[in-house]
């Protein structure tokens, strides 16, 4: 099977140019088409040697050993980008090779001025506008899944894992090496990766799917041995062959990665006398991994800890809906590919089934602790995870994923409060996750997924649900190379005691308890609450000029995920629809562009129009790499049904809004990013957003960036709070002036490819005021007048909130797969009454906050057994 890559080009009388838009436009326009002739194809099969001892090949960087002068060159390399099919730039050659233990792979990068090659010194995994060289590996030869390795000119190891042929988990962390070395015409590398960081069936002749790309930085030009088109649908699936491997034995099987920790934590403690100003603390785990076949790998944590991970990012949220934090543990993130059943997605963002970071959560009661005058609480911060052990890979065709998570008890203190003692927070639990693809051939693919919580419930932890169910299955059909039927069914049930259910019916997901949704009931002795979802989608996710996406979905009240998943809303019946047309083609002014069209409407089940809107966007690329775009969106007015959380819906202004964006080139010692964001209603709301950006980058090891984040929000009504009232409550506004500015800092220094550091800090500060105080009084009249009233509210709900934090870590892979960490963490909060923003006062005071400190010190040793 060979690929030729075909240059389409307008022809006008005599002359030939390239049209910027593709024959597609050639042909609207009138003008014939003509190929500008095949690029010579690539071969697609590519034959390991064997050498005959395991000392055979000296992982020095020079490729001049015996076995690489037997082994024949994959040399017949395309580009993948900017000029699609075209020939590369510089000439490269790959080599592979094999003993009883390891893969080899030797690549020579031709390059005429070796001094100009790029490589930046950076953390481990860190990409960098340097230079690369990546192999790619689809060991089952499944044309779906694949281990990426890459290496820098520097020696930077960066690696992670391909799945359902086009997604990427760079959180996949491999035990290999590699060495690099200059040379007068280049540069090169030769990788040695162990067997066993691979998963494949032994056999006597063995073949792999494989795959090269080389990217120069300077250049911004990547080409893959053989052609893998961005115009085609998939990436795995368009590896070549790696043939002649001859395995008759499985590699080492089983992974330890013991650690062992010690901290101390420093915090104020004013007049409580259950804190502790100084707290240490030791600790030991285990994390394993254990071949349990061929495809199945099982990956074990016995008390981790993860105190090396960054902290989030702040947030005010005054919104009636839970923010996502994406997940950032290693134990978690890693594999998280194999149990993803997506239901929400929004800019490549996605939401489903299953969210990591309710295991671990922080105790759910703590909001319901007593208080008041001479009573002292302490609670932790996070749940503890007792151990965690997840199952995944491949059995035949398919693909598995299983886990399974232990929670413990924690408990608050109380002193100051009758009987003193301590009361439980969250619940012992367990949670349990499958996930089960039949795929096939034509990269279409059939699923399946269950979730199941349970929780050991006393006196004071009724409110949550004991058992909570939700399963579904889920489609991605090709009719086509380029078309995509796509969709999902999912089922929920949870179920608990009166309490428990009436927290969750009359909580911002459902809101049971809506005076004008006479299509739900609230019923505070229910004990279990049940509902479904699902979708169905067309797609054209291949070809060079058009793509696009259609589909409908919806979530009726009662369905409910978030014991071990992340749903912002039931109660949605939704459409959208995407357009987008495109060019990856460079001509005399742009790499690259599109335009995208997109229509989305929204409904409850009671037929209210929850939004609906359009939104252009277009994107472009110039020659010399700077990026810019930006779009206008434009939203109708809707029926919000959250807006008095929990009592009435009504009526708000649809708004108009505006962004843009202008990037610089990252490739360059400084570089430059901003983003600018407004928008506006009919009736005084307006917003502003501005988030520049500077990186800076004095030395191949150095690296200093600072952002700040500003935005203005003014809202005409923004909640405040039900007040009771002789005739009926009152629900209150308020108009609201909020400016919050958040300063990011990051500094980068590599002494080594294995030793780095890395520095974090976030000042944040976000102040709101209020005034001209109104109730809904009819929230669905046509009049915008009539909806409000003026209200004279006593209270002061002005917010001034500050924090700072501040993550540091010192990181030493002392060894291949064993690390050593050093960090300290300082996080510092606090707000007042005052709704005026001062920048300097502010951010002055930021620092005067009472600080919490974490000094932590976390060794890790890998054994593979």
């Amino acid at each position: 099977m060979t690929i030729e890559a075909v240059r389409v080009f307008c022809v006008k009388s005599d002359s030939v140019r390239t049209w910027t838009v593709g024959a597609l436009l050639c042909a609207a326009a009138g003008m014939p088409t003509r190929a500008a002739g095949p690029v010579p194809a690539a071969s697609r099969v590519l034959t390991a040697v064997e050498a005959a001892q395991t000392s055979a090949v000296r992982l020095d960087g020079d490729l001049s050993d015996e076995v690489w002068q037997r082994a024949s060159p994959a040399d017949d390399f395309v580009q993948r980008e900017p000029a699609e099919g075209a020939q590369p730039t510089f000439r490269t050659e790959a080599r592979v090779a094999y003993d009883a233990l390891h893969l080899y792979i030797g690549v020579r990068a031709h390059d005429p001025e070796p001094a100009r090659i790029a490589g930046h010194l950076t953390r481990r995994d860190e990409d960098s506008p340097s230079d690369w060289i990546r192999v790619a590996i689809d060991s089952f030869h499944d044309r779906r899944t694949a281990y990426e390795f890459a290496v820098n000119p520097v020696g930077v190891k960066r690696d992670g894992y391909w799945f359902d042929d086009g997604n990427t988990d760079m959180s996949w962390d491999a035990v290999w090496d590699v060495a690099v070395a200059r040379v007068s015409d280049g540069w090169q590398a030769e990788f040695r990766i162990p067997f066993s960081q691979l998963r494949f069936n032994a056999g006597a002749d063995q073949v792999f799917g494989f795959a090269i790309a080389r990217h120069v930085a300077r250049l911004n030009e990547t080409s893959t041995w053989p052609l893998i088109a961005r115009s085609a649908t998939g990436y795995v699936s368009q590896f070549g062959d790696l043939a002649n491997v001859r395995l008759m034995s499985s590699p080492k099987k089983l992974e330890l990665l013991p650690y062992t920790l010690g901290s101390v934590t420093t915090r104020p403690h004013g007049d409580n006398p259950l804190v502790d100003n100084t707290d240490p603390d030791a600790a030991i785990g285990l994390d394993l991994k254990y071949a349990l076949a061929s495809g199945l790998t099982l990956t074990g944590t016995i008390n981790p800890d993860f105190g090396q991970v960054e902290a989030d990012p702040a947030v005010v949220n005054l919104s009636a809906f839970e923010t996502f934090f994406s997940e950032r543990r290693p134990f978690f993130v890693e594999g998280s590919g194999a149990f993803q059943f997506n239901m929400d997605c929004n800019d490549g963002s996605c939401t489903g089934l299953f969210y990591s970071r309710r295991i671990g959560r922080p105790p759910q009661g703590v909001d319901d602790l007593p208080g008041g005058d001479g009573v002292y609480t302490w609670s932790p911060v996070q749940t503890t995870i007792l151990g965690a052990a997840k199952v995944t890979g491949r059995v035949g065709q398919y693909s598995i994923g299983v886990l399974s998570a232990v929670t413990q008890e924690e408990r608050a203190r109380l002193a100051g409060y009758p009987g003193n003692g301590t009361i439980v927070v969250e619940p012992a639990a367990s949670y349990s996750i499958g996930r089960v693809r039949r795929e096939f051939r034509n990269q279409s693919s059939i699923g399946f997924m269950t979730t199941w919580t349970a929780r050991r419930l006393d006196q004071a932890t009724r409110f949550l649900a004991g058992r909570a169910l939700t399963g579904g299955i889920d489609f991605d059909w090709r009719f086509a190379p380029r078309l995509a039927f796509t969709g999902y069914w999912a089922g929920s049930r949870v179920s608990g005691e009166p309490l428990a259910i009436e927290r969750l019916q009359t909580n911002a997901r459902h809101y049971y308890q809506r005076p004008d949704a006479a299509y739900v009931e609230f019923d505070p002795l229910r004990t279990s609450l049940a509902g479904h979802a699902g979708s169905l989608g067309v797609s054209k996710i291949g070809g060079e000029y058009v793509r696009f996406n259609s589909n409908v979905q919806f979530k009726t009240p009662g369905f409910e995920t978030n014991d071990v998943g992340f749903l912002r809303r039931a109660d949605t019946r939704t459409m959208s629809n995407w357009i987008q047309f495109r060019s990856n083609r460079p001509n005399r002014w742009f790499r690259q562009r599109n335009l995208n069209l997109n229509q989305w409407a929204g409904w409850n089940f009671g037929g209210d129009r929850l939004y609906a809107g359009f939104n252009v966007n277009s994107h472009y690329t110039l020659l010399n790499n700077w990026r810019f775009g930006g779009g206008f969106n434009l939203n109708l007015e809707q029926l919000d049904d959250r807006l008095t959380r929990g009592g009435p819906g009504g009526l708000v202004d649809g708004y108009r809004s505006g962004w843009s964006y202008l990037s610089t080139d990252s490739r360059k010692p400084v570089a430059f990013d901003t983003f600018f964001g407004g928008g506006w209603t009919k009736h005084g709301s307006w917003f502003r957003d501005i988030d520049p950006a500077l990186t800076f980058r004095p030395r191949p090891a150095l690296s200093l960036s600072a952002g700040v984040r500003f935005n203005r929000n003014v809202v005409a009504q923004q909640w405040v709070e039900e007040v009771a009232g002789a005739a009926g409550p009152h629900y209150v506004f308020g108009r609201l002036d909020q400016t919050t500015v958040g300063l990011t800092g990051r500094a980068n220094f590599t002494m080594t490819p294995r030793l780095s550091l890395q520095l974090y800090v976030e000042p944040f500060v976000s102040a709101g005021g209020y005034t001209s105080f109104q109730e809904l009084v009819n929230g669905r009249a046509d009049r915008y007048e009539d909806r409000w009233a003026p209200f004279a509210y006593q209270g002061n709900p002005d917010f001034n909130y500050k924090s700072f934090r501040t993550t540091n870590v010192l990181r030493w892979e002392y060894r291949p797969g064993s690390t050593l960490f050093v960090v300290w963490q300082q996080g510092r909060e606090g707000s007042e009454s005052t709704g005026a923003f001062r920048f300097g006062r502010d951010f002055g005071d930021v620092f005067g906050l009472p600080a919490t400190n974490v000094f932590l010190v976390k060794m890790a040793y890998w054994l593979n057994r």
